[in-house]
Order: structure tokens, then sequence, then C-alpha cells
């Protein structure tokens, strides 16, 4: 039995330093990861959900998964969700964002909670017709945000915290 603990306390020791890394010979720095299937983007980890579902469905998937429906806050991130989204769907099908503005309009927010303070809407977007809420990305043409019927499905992209 002492055995057994002082293998299980080595392997956390070994697990636990593992997550730390030296950097330019200087103090150990800790370097958050993501799990398997996840891309890592700064300090987050996103994934693309090629399951077509309804806006509150895809964020009840993310939600299972740790995550919400990604936000998008500059043009980097923008680009980072685009190309994820081309490297699993070539043919760049509209995918659910974590935008919504149903509760009140013109009052949009993201589901992670987090400001809402860059977009990058088609031509003419967003325009609520037919109650149009919930938004997506790679809409038409311009390839760029839309609201959209939240009962529409789509793919979406998941996103939290790397960890």
């Amino acid at each position: 039995m002492v055995r057994v603990t002082q293998m299980s306390l080595l392997f956390v020791l070994v697990m636990v330093s593992s997550a730390f890394e030296k950097t330019n010979g200087q103090k150990n720095v800790f370097r958050p990861r993501c799990p398997v299937g996840w891309t890592k983007y700064n300090e987050h980890c996103i994934f693309y959900v090629s399951q077509a579902l309804d806006w509150a469905a895809a964020e009840a998937n993310c939600l299972v998964l740790g995550a919400h429906l990604v936000s998008i806050h500059s043009e980097s991130e923008y680009r980072m969700v685009k190309a994820l989204i081309h490297a699993h769907d070539p043919s760049d099908k509209p995918t659910w964002l974590g935008l919504s503005n149903c509760q009140k309009r013109d009052s949009w927010f993201w589901s992670d909670g987090s400001k809402f303070d860059y977009s990058k809407w088609n031509k003419e977007e967003p325009n609520h017709s037919n109650g149009e809420c919930c938004v997506n990305l790679n809409w038409d043409n311009q390839k760029n945000w839309n609201d959209m019927p939240c009962n529409a499905a789509h793919p979406s992209v998941c996103s939290k915290k790397a960890a």
C-alpha cells in the first residue's frame, strides 16, 4: 500500500512539473494547455462543432464541454475563428457565434458575458428581419456576420479559457 501511495505521489509530481517550463533560464512559467482536439489561441481554447444545431442547443453543447459559443474581440480573433472553420469546412458554411440581442433590440451581448467591443457585420446587417437576433458568420458572399433566426441549424465554435 505504501508503494502504491509513493507511486501515486510521484505521478502527481511529474504531472505538475510537466505543466511548467523553463524560459530563457529564468523562473518556471505555467503554460496553459487545451484539451486534445481543441486549438489554442492566446489564453483560449477553441473547438469547431460540425453538428448543425439551433443557437440555444449550440450554446448548451458548448456548456457541456465547459465552454460557451465563441466571442470575438479583435480582427486577429476574427481571422483565427474563420481559419478554424475553414480548416474543418472548406465550403465555409454559416457558423454560430455567441452573440445575440434577443432580450433587447440593439443590446448585443456575448453568451460568455464578455463585453461587446468588436463587430464584423455584412453590409446592411444587422437588419433584425423576421425576428433575427442570433449571430452567425460566413453568411452570403461577404462571409462576415449576419443576424439570423435562432432556430436555424448551423455548426458552431466553442471557446473556453486554457487550463
